[in-house]
């Protein structure tokens, strides 16, 4: 077992001689200094960690060290990853909830807008709108006149336009 003042001199050399070849290694694959430099910190870390069982062969030591930075590079690489799923599934979820919540509030407003109108407009409305007939066909089932019916329509659209704006 080598002593501590020892094991920090061989890790300062091995610090002085391979932290700046590490370091452009790491910022020309994360292209960030910061995650580089912290990136090769938590490599010299790991050689601090382990150094009494690395062979102290010069290519040994170089070869640990850029073997512990790819896989530095790695994790830091696939929590981006995860990270950025995450973020996504969070705004498309957020996105998702927006949509029910707008469509929901507009369900409201349009229940709001047919209790509102008169029962003989919403009533003549929705044959027209939800059940598809004919301006004559409703005048038809109604015993009312065609003009009767388009002008019951209108009032009806008029109030929707007017109520509904903020949603169209």
């Amino acid at each position: 077992m080598k002593s501590i003042r020892i094991k920090k001199k061989i890790f300062s050399a091995l610090f002085d001689k391979h932290y700046k070849r590490l370091f452009n290694y790491s910022f020309k694959v994360v292209k960030q200094k910061d995650i580089a430099e912290e990136l090769v910190q938590e490599t010299f870390i790991k050689l601090w960690e382990n150094i009494e069982n690395i062979n102290d062969n010069e290519r040994a030591v170089a070869s640990y060290l850029i073997t512990v930075l790819k896989n530095k590079i790695i994790d830091n690489h696939r929590k981006n990853q995860t990270k950025e799923k995450h973020l996504d599934l969070y705004s498309l979820n957020a996105k998702f909830v927006t949509d029910i919540d707008t469509k929901w509030e507009l369900e409201k407003e349009i229940d709001s807008i047919y209790e509102s109108l008169q029962p003989k407009t919403s009533e003549i409305f929705k044959l027209s709108r939800n059940k598809g007939l004919t301006y004559t066909e409703i005048a038809s089932l109604k015993n009312i006149s065609v003009k009767t019916v388009e002008s019951n329509i209108s009032k009806a659209l008029i109030t929707f336009r007017k109520r509904l704006k903020d949603y169209l």
